[in-house]
């Protein structure tokens, strides 16, 4: 593997941990697939735990692979004199900040970076927290931030990372016209092999859904589209119960709905793709993503989704991989009740199509080229 890059990276959850979801697998995938070394500064605790990984040493460098070199903080490991140590064991090429709002492993390192009168160049990637979604939860204190950031140019000198065209307007839409924008998209893992499909037969639906449960993740949205379906449904949610009050609403109108839902909580990475295999479809309601890892693991295993339309993800239909549809009216609930009463030819013929396409997805040159050229 090639070691012409040494790239500092700063991001709040990483490996081992799982429960952020989407920016563990966004980075993990780039450490995975692009011939760079990753030094990796994070926390020792996984999001919303109160124990720290067992038997991982705090605050030294753990060489976990060729390529990936991971150092796990423990309270107060950031510091200004961490950061000017780190930048003064070995040349790093490139600065990469994977959160906005973060005061510890983005606002914090950024800082004392730019103060330094020669540094690296800095990267940062908003990881969707610019989307409409993101901004409506705790949405005075972001837009108190965003408002601060703009006045005072905290993000001069950057270079921002912008997965699609989408969000480099959200950028340009937050902090102006000028700013230096790349684009590249989130690489998804490898293709997995030909899934065991489930037997499909009309009037019946399992559907899968792995995100934690709370208002951007849309659940509740989802509810109220299965409450107009007719027929035998199975709704499976796994993923971290967030908000103990927003939990509590959606069981209490799943129980009034005539569907087996179940809220099943976490689940660990290595079992994502052997949960979204057990379901006919990939459900998700959300209010908005940046990329959505389980919606590509979806196609790279050959599950068909329905979705909404606040993803990346356009064209399905044409593409037979599925939907992308509006939260507002009743399409949502109309297209499930269409998979429900699909025969097995109809489902069957869909799961190829979707796999193929996950194979052009998993497989596209350009994506890892976008990649490779963002560190450069």
């Amino acid at each position: 593997m090639s070691k012409e890059k040494n790239i500092l990276v700063f991001i709040d959850w990483y490996r081992p941990g799982y429960r952020a979801g989407g920016p563990i697998r966004s980075l993990a995938n780039l450490v995975d697939r692009l011939p760079f070394q990753f030094w990796i500064v994070t926390s020792i605790y996984d999001h919303y735990a109160e124990e720290p990984y067992p038997n991982i040493p705090q605050n030294e460098w753990q060489h976990r692979t060729d390529n990936e070199h991971v150092m796990y903080l423990g309270p107060g490991g950031m510091n200004k004199k961490l950061v000017l140590d780190l930048l003064n064991e070995r040349e790093y090429d490139l600065v990469y900040l994977n959160s906005l709002f973060s005061m510890t492993f983005a606002l914090k390192p950024l800082r004392y970076i730019q103060k330094i009168k020669a540094h690296p160049p800095i990267l940062l990637a908003p990881r969707g927290m610019l989307k409409a979604g993101a901004l409506s939860v705790k949405a005075g204190k972001k837009k108190a931030f965003l408002k601060i950031a703009k006045t005072f140019n905290l993000f001069k000198g950057i270079t921002w990372h912008a997965t699609n065209d989408t969000e480099a307007d959200e950028i340009r839409q937050h902090f102006g016209s000028k700013q230096n924008i790349r684009v590249a998209p989130n690489l998804p893992k490898a293709a997995s092999g030909k899934r065991n499909i489930p037997s499909k037969k009309p009037g019946e639906l399992h559907l899968v859904t792995i995100a934690r449960v709370s208002p951007e993740k849309g659940t509740l949205e989802g509810l109220q589209a299965i409450a107009k379906v007719r027929g035998n449904v199975k709704w499976d949610i796994y993923g971290t119960l967030q908000s103990e009050e927003y939990v509590q609403q959606c069981r209490s109108l799943a129980e009034e709905l005539d569907a087996d839902i179940s809220f099943h909580g976490e689940i660990e990475p290595t079992r994502i793709s052997e949960k979204i295999e057990a379901g006919h479809f990939f459900f998700l309601t959300t209010l908005g993503e940046n990329y959505g890892h389980a919606i590509a693991e979806s196609f790279l295993s050959g599950v068909p989704v329905v979705i909404s339309d606040r993803t990346p993800w356009k064209d399905l239909a044409v593409k037979n991989a599925g939907w992308e549809l509006p939260l507002e009216g009743d399409a949502i609930s109309k297209q499930l009740q269409a998979c429900l009463e699909m025969n097995e030819e109809a489902y069957l013929t869909l799961c190829e199509s979707t796999l193929e396409f996950g194979k052009e997805i998993a497989l596209a040159e350009e994506a890892i080229q976008a990649n490779i050229e963002l560190f450069r």
